[in-house]
């Protein structure tokens, strides 16, 4: 072939690729081919459909997590330039019914130029003999994937009254109807949708009847169940659904997707975001409210701060969503059916006064550094101020972890935190102290709790009593908060534990409710133990003892065997280098046992087939666990189990009786908010549980009054 016309036919194929669209659908053989994402769940095996301007990524049948049984789910999505947020949708027929899929594989790859087509085979949970076809269908040049779902009824019975509809877990981004905002719960709407850090998800339907809305949407902390109709279904008979999931970088541009799917007439309002002096406030999240002040849509605005976002006719207010930033003038916007607006600018300006919004909290101790951590309302550059030495961080951001170097052994320490003037007046905290590691360890006092989530007020009183006690530091054995992916669930719990960890380093430990959060990792310095170090699970050194924190959850939430067996080699491995530490202790969030039945007899957790044996070979002192929100303690083979879920959850009431209880417990207590005490020295560890506050009401945060009482107590020798 002449190198002159090979070229040509090079570039003519490049310029058709440029020009028009494409969808493909393939089976994912290698990990650089998975989404990118802190919500990413693919792996090897799933299938993706991808085209110019999105990609999902549906689960193999073995791919799957939390409580699901199938594999076909939605697991993934993003906008090309986008990070995944999204946890997984899958279908759903009210609670628990699901598709159970039995074969997914590609039915057109999209190589022809038309659609990307996946097809799932499968049946009803509940109702083997409904058997359910569904297709996955991305088209070229679009933000959207077309879920159709078929079900035949061959079970030989009518069947009245089936849902039909979807079960949609958001992950980080926050649920949003259509007409309420963020205010959600059951009504009819155009579109379900959730706004994330700079990527939106949003469900819609073109299905006729009932004017064509999504109805009953039910919305709880987690997940939202669209549902499309419901029908009956006679013995021999089919019925189909279909329903639209969209990804994009904001609400603002789903709803537009959504109005042209639909059909809906709107106006497109231009607008800009701006500084007093006129400068543009980039890729900053813009509310839009109705003229009841209730939120319409939110838009995110681009590098020269404009924005837009599609309205009906009506009256509209605009207002920056950042947080230190006051909008100081919102634009009036009155929309009268045109076919385009442009909107005077919306202005904003930073708070007066920064303040320090978490911390400061400390972590990482050793003999001679500790960590100062952080979190202000406006960026701003900071210093930490140790015993009259200045340690200054230079970055001027929010979140902050400084390093603090050069300390003695054994020496108590005061610090205050500065707050430099930046964009907003500076400020100065009181002053705290810290003790580092001695040298030579003889005794030292550290505290267990877990299960904080849910209830601030409940964990801030549990927390100031462990405050009281100063201890040498703290571990938190998991569900810190009640969604590791909502930013400000994160605020709730650094104000509880404001007075604690400004003193006492803090120690956390991964459980289910963390979710694996970009939060949790960018919120806490663990110790790095070396090459093996992961942020998942580590370990620590305190004088004679060694302290190893897992996380149960690669296996129990996440499936993933392999990485339970890298974890546990890993976990073999540091025993095996600190096999002659004279005391050890494992911490991880669900334990191998529990006598409680508040949802039902719990199994026995597959995580006891990797680890117990393990703990017992190398000699493992005591276990702590949460998880369950009761005090219990087991004795097993030589080594105390302990769970501590007191720390500020709804607290369970219901254990087995006292006939069906593992013959191994020692104690099982309900109802009590408390934590662990241990008093380590070189020969004995005492253990005491202190009891801080009784519940009252399950269902309410102030439910509970305060109590001092000893739940159990017992000691470890060794001579």
């Amino acid at each position: 072939m002449h190198k002159k016309f090979f070229v040509l036919l090079l570039l003519v194929a490049l310029l058709a690729i440029s020009v028009f669209p494409n969808a493909k659908a393939f089976k994912v053989t290698d990990k650089s081919q998975l989404l990118p994402g802190p919500a990413a769940d693919g792996k090897v095996g799933d299938y993706i459909l991808a085209n110019e301007k999105v990609e999902f990524l549906i689960g193999n049948l073995g791919n799957y997590h939390g409580y699901m049984k199938s594999g076909g789910n939605l697991l993934d999505a993003v906008y090309l330039g986008g990070e995944d947020q999204f946890d997984e949708m899958h279908t759903y027929f009210g609670w628990p019914k699901q598709a159970i899929y039995e074969n997914v594989f590609v039915l057109n790859n999209g190589s022809d130029g038309g659609p990307a087509v996946l097809k799932l085979v499968g049946h009803h949970s509940d109702i083997p003999g409904v058997k359910i076809t569904s297709t996955y269908m991305l088209l070229p040049g679009v933000n959207y994937l077309i879920m159709k779902t078929t079900l035949e009824n061959q079970s030989g019975k009518d069947k009245d009254k089936m849902i039909l509809g979807d079960a949609t877990f958001f992950g980080y981004a926050r649920p949003f109807t259509f007409g309420l905002g963020y205010k959600v719960n059951r009504i009819d709407t155009d579109l379900l949708g959730a706004q994330g850090e700079e990527i939106a998800y949003g469900v819609t339907t073109t299905e006729t009847g009932e004017k064509g809305k999504l109805r009953d949407i039910h919305i709880s902390y987690i997940f939202a169940d669209p549902e499309i109709k419901t029908v009956s279904i006679k013995n021999g008979e089919k019925v189909t659904f279909q329903r639209i999931f969209m990804v994009d970088r904001d609400l603002s541009s789903l709803l537009k997707t959504a109005f042209d799917l639909r059909s809906v007439d709107y106006t497109l309002v231009k607008g800009k975001a701006t500084f007093e002096n006129g400068n543009p406030i980039k890729n900053t999240k813009v509310n839009v409210y109705d003229k009841n002040g209730i939120l319409y849509v939110v838009a995110y605005t681009n590098e020269n701060g404009e924005y837009t976002f599609p309205a009906k006719e009506g009256n509209y207010t605009v207002k920056i969503d950042l947080a230190g930033m006051n909008t100081v003038k919102s634009p009036e916007i009155t929309v009268k059916g045109e076919e385009m607006l442009t909107a005077s600018p919306v202005i904003g300006k930073y708070a007066e006064e920064n303040k320090v919004l978490w911390g400061p909290y400390l972590s990482d101790l050793t003999k001679d550094s500790v960590y100062v951590n952080w979190k202000t309302l406006v960026p701003a550059k900071g210093k930490v101020i140790v015993n009259g030495k200045v340690y200054e961080d230079v970055n001027d951001t929010v979140m902050h972890h400084l390093k603090i170097t050069g300390l003695n052994p054994g020496t108590e320490y005061t610090y205050k935190l500065v707050i430099e003037k930046g964009s907003a007046k500076g400020l100065e905290t009181e002053s705290y102290t810290f003790k580092t590691i001695p040298e030579k360890v003889k005794e030292f006092k550290f505290v267990v709790y877990g299960d904080t989530r849910t209830y601030n007020k409940r964990h801030k009183l549990v927390a100031d009593k462990i405050a009281e006690q100063k201890p040498a530091f703290v571990i938190n054995d998991g569900d810190l908060v009640m969604d590791g992916r909502i930013l400000g669930d994160w605020d709730g719990f650094f104000w509880a534990i404001k007075n604690m960890a400004a003193t006492s380093p803090f120690y956390p430990v991964l459980g289910n409710h963390e979710y694996n959060s970009k939060f949790y990792f960018s919120s806490f310095v663990t110790p790095q133990g070396g090459g093996d170090y992961n942020e998942q699970y580590y370990s620590f050194d305190y004088g004679p003892a060694h302290f190893i924190v897992l996380d149960a959850d690669v296996l129990l939430m996440q499936k993933d065997k392999e990485g339970m067996e890298k974890e546990t080699q890993w976990l073999i491995n540091d025993l095996e280098k600190n096999k002659d530490a004279k005391w050890k202790f494992v911490f991880f969030h669900e334990p191998f046992w529990t006598n409680c039945t508040e949802y039902g007899v719990e199994p026995v957790s597959p995580t006891v087939n990797y680890w117990k044996s393990v703990f017992e070979k190398y000699g493992v002192d005591i276990v702590f666990n949460s998880h369950f929100h009761m005090y219990e303690r087991f004795e097993n083979n030589g080594i105390d189990y302990i769970v501590t879920g007191g720390g500020g959850a709804p607290l369970y009431t219901k254990v087995k009786s006292y006939e069906d209880k593992y013959p191994f417990t020692i104690k099982d207590i309900v109802g009590l908010h408390h934590f662990v005490e241990l008093y380590v020295t070189e020969n004995q560890v005492k253990v005491v549980v202190k009891g801080v506050a009784q519940q009252t009401d399950k269902k309410k945060e102030d439910g509970f009054i305060p109590v001092n009482v000893i739940l159990d107590h017992f000691v470890i020798n060794k001579y």
